[in-house]
């Protein structure tokens, strides 16, 4: 799956990724560091531990997959959260 780098909690490495498919995953990035606009690839659409590749940097990501299938109005709320520990 494609998504595209849509918001961004860069000092605390948490990212919300508008999918293929227009909803969003919320994801904490462990090592990497991608952009507002980057091109990522791989298993947005699951929970958990993932390796995502950053297409526009040519680079793998390590990050957590927080949240899935959010519409774009729950996306602010899940960042909080996210960071929060939630």
């Amino acid at each position: 799956m494609r998504g595209r780098v849509h918001t961004e909690y860069r000092r605390l490495g948490v990212f919300a990724v508008e999918t293929e498919d227009h909803d969003f995953s919320i994801i904490e990035v462990r090592s990497g560091l991608p952009s507002l606009g980057d091109e990522l690839i791989g298993k947005l659409n699951s929970l958990g531990e993932k390796q995502l590749y950053n297409d526009t940097t040519l680079e793998k990501l390590d990050v957590s997959i927080k949240s899935i299938h959010l519409a774009r109005d729950d996306v602010k709320r899940a960042i909080i959260d996210a960071v929060r520990g939630k």
